[in-house]
């Protein structure tokens, strides 16, 4: 259960402090990027200075957001801002700072405050001040309770990014989630302005041709096991190059595996850029058996996440990570 303390103190430490980092995992996705956002806005209208530092550029489907282009990378970070002046590191929807990437970890002053707000339960409560609450639909949900909490209005550009992280995480309020806070939250911020079908419309309802033309390809990989209970696709690197695509244009491809009738786990595999393999694990709870934790799974293999929705990297080449992971999802049915 979480403590309305640790807002106090965290509102407490920016009170305090003048410079911060944000920054988040790697592989970023709406509520990273929704709530970094939201909280560089909330930062800058306290008037601290403020740095969203990420391994990964904005996914182009986040763009639309308010600051969307002021992210620098790990490199910029090291060479035009000095790390040793950031107070205070706030480090969001990561479970260790070993997500966020060791080039931005190892920036982080020694001296320097770390502010860990995360969903999973799989935290690893690396921060002096943790806001972990592993029933909120979101991280951005957290951010929307420290807002909330201070003395400044939420504000239109901090509504937009943390509609975007509530939509996202809940699978556009389709995933098991998707609580009444959820809602209650979401009427909220479309009282300060926010049009639902135009994030729609921005996040979903885009879809670059490159990236219609990688997933007709990966679509040819689309296999369902004997049973129909587990249905899997991948993505090569030839594939990325052949459409000029990269990670972030799978975005949403293993929502089309788990909406397969019958299934009850998806998987998806993308190959990697030294030939490894990263794969996204789903499962549902709309079955009359009792439901896979992915989590668990994913764990098995080095990663982490949620019960529904979980991910590792596996360092093996494809047709061996799906056979390892196949057989691992096989045992955990049986």
């Amino acid at each position: 259960m979480l403590k309305p303390e640790i807002i106090d103190d965290i509102l407490a430490t920016i009170a305090k402090h003048k410079t911060f980092m944000i920054s988040s995992h790697v592989n970023s996705d709406g509520d990273s990027i929704g709530s970094q956002l939201a909280f560089y806005s909330f930062l800058k209208e306290l008037g601290k200075n403020a740095y969203i530092v990420n391994v990964d550029p904005v996914p182009m489907r986040y763009r639309f957001l308010p600051y969307s282009d002021i992210l620098i990378t790990q490199t910029e970070f090291k060479n035009t801002i000095l790390p040793d002046k950031i107070e205070s590191a706030i480090i969001l929807d990561s479970g260790s700072l070993a997500r966020i990437g060791e080039e931005i970890s190892s920036q982080i002053p020694s001296d320097s405050l770390i502010i860990n707000i995360d969903h999973h339960s799989s935290n690893e409560y690396f921060g002096k001040y943790n806001l972990v609450n592993t029933e909120a639909c979101a991280t951005g949900e957290l951010v929307f309770d420290i807002i909330k909490h201070s003395e400044i209005k939420m504000g239109y550009e901090r509504a937009i990014c943390l509609y975007t992280a509530i939509l996202t995480d809940t699978g556009g309020f389709k995933f098991t989630n998707t609580n009444s806070k959820a809602h209650l939250i979401s009427a909220e911020l479309i009282e300060s302005g926010v049009k639902p079908e135009y994030i729609n419309e921005m996040v979903y309802d885009i879809v670059p041709y490159k990236k219609a033309r990688l997933f007709g390809m990966s679509l040819q990989t689309l296999m369902v096991s004997s049973d129909s209970r587990i249905a899997w696709m991948s993505v090569t690197n030839e594939m990325y190059n052949k459409t000029q695509t990269k990670a972030e244009d799978t975005e949403g491809f293993i929502d089309y595996v788990r909406s397969i009738e019958n299934v009850e786990v998806a998987l998806f595999f993308r190959e990697v850029e030294n030939g490894n393999v990263k794969v996204s694990l789903r499962s549902k709870n709309s079955t009359n058996r009792q439901p896979i934790n992915v989590k668990d799974i994913a764990s098995y293999f080095g990663g982490g996440g949620h019960a529904f929705a979980a991910g590792s990297f596996i360092e093996k080449p494809l047709n061996e990570a799906i056979e390892i992971v196949l057989e691992k999802v096989q045992k955990a049915m049986n």
